[in-house]
């Protein structure tokens, strides 16, 4: 299920990462203290990320973990941000074999900032300390 994933996000397409994704998956990202839950919420936040605001995605590498977890790293383009961003996806999977949790990092620090200020930007979410 993690290649189908790689090949999604290296294709930018939200709708192919929707896909491997359970009912019940739970998106969790560094500049949020919540995590992101359900089949509703999580594609949204993915797709407002492959609209522009990651691009030239490539996957480096998927590392087959303990048990049902697994690591994605890539690099990318991150908006707003000059240089590229290294990243790592860590990846649960359900019964079922789609992803059912999905714990994102971004670095350098500033890629993570721009990052975070343009998906503040298009989703209309204060960042904690109230900026949008």
């Amino acid at each position: 299920m993690l290649d189908q994933l790689g090949r999604a996000l290296a294709a930018e397409d939200a709708a192919a990462v929707s896909v491997v994704l359970a009912e019940d998956v739970t998106l969790r990202v560094a500049v949020h203290d919540e995590p992101i839950e359900g089949v509703g919420a999580a594609p949204h936040v993915i797709g407002a990320v492959l609209d522009g605001v990651l691009h030239d995605i490539e996957v480096s590498a998927i590392i087959g973990g303990i048990g049902d977890t697994s690591v994605l790293m890539f690099g990318a383009q991150v908006a707003g941000h000059p240089g590229r961003a290294d990243g790592l996806l860590v990846a649960r999977q359900d019964r079922d074999e789609r992803i059912s949790d999905l714990t994102v990092f971004v670095r350098p620090l500033a890629a993570l900032q721009a990052l975070a200020d343009e998906m503040g930007r298009r989703l209309g979410v204060p960042r904690p300390g109230g900026v949008v």
